[in-house]
């Protein structure tokens, strides 16, 4: 295997953001802070296997993680993380787990009473 200069080791943390992401500047999934990724499908193939994908591939398997984290993990800005994951999800390796770990929102009646009892004290 051939190593490409500026991309191993030391020298990753000098590629630009722009040369990660291809030249994208959105995310095609709109992902949240809070949104978290888990690994999926050990097999799957990533179609853009660049560091950056099996290095964020590679936490996700260990554990669930949200954006955040992946991004400072990963010492690449949110918006990178959000377009690396976005093709992890699109290859079928992530899948979403949903906002703050919850695959769903909350349920309605359950705010409401919540913000009764807010309201009592």
């Amino acid at each position: 295997m051939t190593v490409r200069p500026g991309w191993s080791g030391a020298a990753l943390g000098e590629v630009r953001p722009y040369t990660v992401t291809r030249g994208r500047t959105r995310p095609h999934h709109h992902l949240l802070l809070t949104t978290r990724l888990a690994g999926h499908a050990p097999g799957a193939a990533v179609a853009l296997a660049t560091p950056e994908h099996e290095a964020l591939l590679r936490l996700c398997r260990a554990m669930p993680y949200s954006v955040a984290e992946l991004a400072a993990r990963l010492r690449q800005p949110v918006q990178v993380t959000k377009i690396i994951a976005a093709d992890l999800l699109d290859s079928r390796a992530l899948i979403l787990l949903g906002v703050g770990g919850s695959p769903q929102s909350p349920d309605r009646s359950m705010l409401e009473a919540v913000l009764d009892g807010l309201r009592r004290l």
